[in-house]
């Protein structure tokens, strides 16, 4: 299994039978970064927020099947009740047309495909948005490894992790919106066990990610992509 980091909270994941798994690749990357990007066989979308959501960047992967809150599905298929308020204001009703079969994601939903279970969770993305969204992390298992997203985690949430080994976990560290570097090391402490530790999120500073590196070097394997 490789995973490939993109800007803010973006990745790709392959196995070792290539399948691809795309995650938040959304405005924060520019899309001409994408021109040599392989087709993705699934892409999952945490929330509703642009820089983890956007309708050209999925249209660009180009997904099979795409996984995503309803607030974000609305925006791609508006209905006679129009856009939620957050994707209206967000995203107009322009956009690319994406032609990947939706699904809608949920706390406790769990899609399996072939080699690869993803588990959704609710995460809580703190006081400091402008408005409540739908907002999840996952957990995902493929090649017999294990990848906890965190997605925008402002506070501690979403699933019981003090038992829980994983390979990955890719962990905000932005501050603001998200956990900072100290809070994001807190967090890492509570697994039981952790191989890897990612941050990401870090909204272009790279001083959070660093701040957090040296921070959390003395207890984890951490790995800056």
């Amino acid at each position: 299994m490789t995973l490939t980091k993109f800007e803010q909270s973006g990745f790709i994941l392959e196995t070792s039978k290539g399948f691809r798994v795309a995650i938040d690749i959304a405005t924060m990357t520019p899309l001409e970064k994408l021109e040599n990007v392989s087709k993705v066989d699934l892409m999952v979308i945490s929330h509703i927020h642009k820089d983890h959501f956007s309708p050209e960047h999925i249209a660009k992967l180009n997904p099979n099947v795409l996984i995503l809150p309803e607030e974000c599905d609305a925006v791609l298929h508006p209905n006679s009740l129009g856009l939620p308020v957050a994707a209206s204001i967000a995203y107009g009703d322009t956009h690319p047309e994406v032609s990947a079969h939706s699904i809608l994601s949920q706390e406790g939903f769990v899609y399996e495909t072939g080699d690869v279970k993803i588990s959704f969770f609710h995460v809580d993305h703190g006081p400091n948005i402008s408005a409540p969204v739908d907002n999840y992390g996952f957990l995902i298992e493929a090649d017999g490894k294990k990848i906890y997203f965190a997605g925008d985690m402002f506070y501690p949430s979403g699933m019981d992790v003090s038992g829980l080994e994983v390979d990955h976990v890719l962990i905000p560290v932005g501050t603001v919106y998200t956990f900072g570097p100290e809070e994001a090391f807190s967090f890492a402490k509570q697994f039981k066990a952790i191989k890897n530790l990612v941050p990401m999120h870090d909204r272009g500073n790279v001083e959070m990610t660093n701040a957090f590196a040296e921070m959390a070097r003395k207890d984890f394997n951490v790995v800056v992509m």
